[in-house]
């Protein structure tokens, strides 16, 4: 690059204005819907998983974005659920890393022949440390009134809440994440912008498709908060199982758009694939920026892998949740009946 200090700079800057948004985290909640909002926690009374993450963005970029991920989900006892994930997400100099924890309640509102309807609390507690280094920096880099010293680093915490209604197959819900001040001295400064808590809502659903063995399940997101960046989603998963019960694949296609401006604006385009073996899954997400500097310096890649547990030691391929929507399919179908049943029991 031709200045690669005003470029660090730069990214310096970005992500400090940012401060306490972990806005990186919220292009997983698609697999992990807990990331954003805390009710939705082991949410699957039938599996415990894991899911692991890499993103990569701008290739051949020193010091280009970079995030590392791991979450896990399990159902407890009395209708509460858990949902954990550790991060790591470096950014230029600037680095953080960080341990959120989350537990969910389920509220039984409806349950019988005809379906069930439920309502989930939520609330998590986050912890972050952060660092900036400064010892590469040039001399001229001295005259910026934050840059003191070749080192600064701060620790903070915060908290989160969300509330979610389950119809059936359909879930609606919404969050505030970063509920407290910001309290990391790292962000202390007259300099930093004041902050204030996002919110996120949400929706979503899951069904099949007359006739085909696949699984579409849409999802929609929106975030706002006090510094004006507003963001829409929309994604669309799509399941589909093979003839060998031990493979399935799977695919993901998301839109992403800011909503700040009087028309918005586009952010970026998001296609995923995957299979699953067992009780693995293994995925590859490209993203493309649409924003003048995304289509300079290159799109994002993510790694996904996971692995889930499931009720009865089941190790075929097809998720607790899906084979749970085959059997509510199969009760309300009188041509699939008992065969329906055991199929999806298989």
């Amino acid at each position: 690059m031709k200045n690669p200090l005003l470029f660090i700079i730069g990214l310096l800057i970005m992500s400090t204005s940012l401060s306490g948004q972990k806005y990186f985290i919220t292009n997983q909640y698609v697999y992990d819907l807990f990331m954003i909002n805390p009710a939705d926690a082991g949410n699957n009374n039938n599996c415990i998983t894991f899911n692991g993450f890499y993103q990569k963005q701008w290739f051949g970029v020193d010091l280009a974005p970079t995030t590392q991920l791991l979450s896990f989900q399990a159902p407890l006892v009395h209708n509460v659920g858990s949902g954990t994930y550790i991060f790591n997400d470096r950014n230029g100099n600037f680095n953080r890393m960080g341990l959120q924890q989350s537990f969910s309640v389920e509220v039984k509102l409806r349950e019988n022949r005809y379906g069930n309807t439920s309502l989930h609390f939520g609330i998590s507690a986050f912890f972050e440390q952060s660092s900036v280094d400064y010892s590469g920096f040039s001399a001229d880099a001295g005259i910026d009134p934050i840059i003191t010293g070749t080192r600064e680093s701060g620790t903070g915490f915060n908290a989160n809440s969300g509330l979610m209604l389950q119809v059936n197959n359909y879930h609606i819900g919404v969050a505030v994440s970063n509920i407290f001040s910001q309290n990391n001295p790292m962000y202390k400064s007259e300099w930093e912008p004041k902050t204030g808590p996002d919110i996120h809502a949400h929706a979503g659903t899951s069904w099949k498709v007359p006739d085909r063995e696949i699984y579409v399940e849409p999802l929609f997101y929106y975030r706002h908060n006090s510094l004006e960046n507003t963001r829409f989603d929309a994604n669309l998963k799509l399941y589909m199982p093979t003839l060998d019960p031990n493979y399935a694949f799977w695919g993901i296609l998301a839109y992403r758009r800011s909503m700040d401006e009087q028309l918005g604006r586009d952010l970026g385009l998001a296609t995923t694939v995957g299979i699953d073996y067992k009780s693995f899954s293994f995925g590859i997400e490209h993203q493309l920026g649409l924003t003048a500097a995304q289509k300079q310096f290159g799109s994002a890649f993510i790694v996904v892998a996971g692995y889930r547990i499931c009720a009865g030691n089941k190790k075929g391929a097809f998720p607790c949740s899906q084979k749970d929507a085959i059997i509510k399919a199969a009760n309300k179908d009188p041509k699939r009946g008992l065969k329906g049943i055991k199929d999806a029991k298989k």
